[in-house]
């Protein structure tokens, strides 16, 4: 396998864990209640720009990254096909484990902290990294149990795009 397809590999692998922040900081701006307006969502939607440049010029970055170096390298028998499953289970996993912990240590606190005037509740600060932790275990099972349709998918179009 060309070492510029293993790049374009890893940068798309990049791009998902972009997407997922991206997602994450698209939902928490919609739960803070003291901002109005457009301005809470310029970094989750200028973020998803940059996921979406990323994944687009994937192909052309690995091309300059390669250039000069772009050797066959030996895979024995893994396929491109092997590699994409194992990058989404691998991410899936790492992005569920990641954030078990904090989901069952926010929900712990959501349900202990006393109540207290809504103005000035804690909890309604915290809902961000909630938020953040749930979106993220979330994607992470999308992408753990999706990983044989998301590689057919991708290896399909990676094939179609290589055809002249």
């Amino acid at each position: 396998m060309p070492l510029s397809s293993i790049v374009v590999i890893v940068i798309r692998l990049f791009a998902l864990n972009w997407l997922l922040t991206s997602a994450s900081l698209l939902l928490s701006a919609g739960q803070n209640p003291w901002t109005y307006g457009f301005l809470p969502y310029v970094p989750g939607i200028g973020l998803l720009v940059f996921t979406a440049a990323l994944w687009v010029s994937a192909r052309p970055i690995a091309r300059v990254v390669s250039q000069g170096v772009d050797t066959s390298v030996s895979m024995g028998t893994l396929s491109r096909s092997d590699l994409y499953s194992f990058a989404f289970v691998f991410l899936g996993l790492f992005f569920i484990l990641s954030s078990f912990a904090d989901v069952i240590n926010w929900i712990h606190y959501f349900a202990t902290v006393s109540h207290e005037d809504p103005r000035h509740d804690p909890r309604v600060r915290s809902f961000y990294q909630l938020t953040r932790a749930c979106v993220t275990l979330a994607l992470g099972f999308v992408l753990l149990f999706g990983a044989s349709r998301w590689t057919k998918m991708l290896v399909a179009r990676d094939q179609k795009d290589q055809m002249p």
